[in-house]
């Protein structure tokens, strides 16, 4: 299993369990998660990235289409489980090593 289907993985479980302290060990201590299409963030850094979500959290679980790795970054397709995982943006992971040094988010 990929570092990003196990990422996707841990983010799911969070969603479920509520407890995303979990997810933030993804992300470098100076990683940013950006959104594009809602007004949102950004967020800098593994403690702002973890009060974001437990302050905010998504609602559903996602699922991943289409997952293109580009040297130190994936991209994907991602929809919401609960509306079948139809196309609702894409997902682009910069990795450093095995964690995440930027998440950017689009919402279409």
């Amino acid at each position: 299993m990929s570092s990003f289907e196990q990422y996707i993985e841990v983010h799911n479980a969070a969603v479920r369990s509520g407890d995303w302290e979990p997810f933030s060990g993804w992300f470098t201590d100076d990683a940013e998660v950006r959104f594009e299409g809602v007004p949102v963030g950004p967020f800098r850094g593994r403690d702002e990235i973890l009060a974001a979500y437990e302050s905010r959290p998504p609602d559903d679980e996602v699922e991943v289409r289409n997952v293109r790795d580009e040297g130190a970054r994936t991209v994907a397709d991602y929809g919401w489980a609960a509306e079948g995982g139809v196309r609702a943006g894409e997902l682009r992971v910069t990795w450093d090593g095995d964690l995440i040094r930027e998440l950017v988010i689009t919402f279409e």
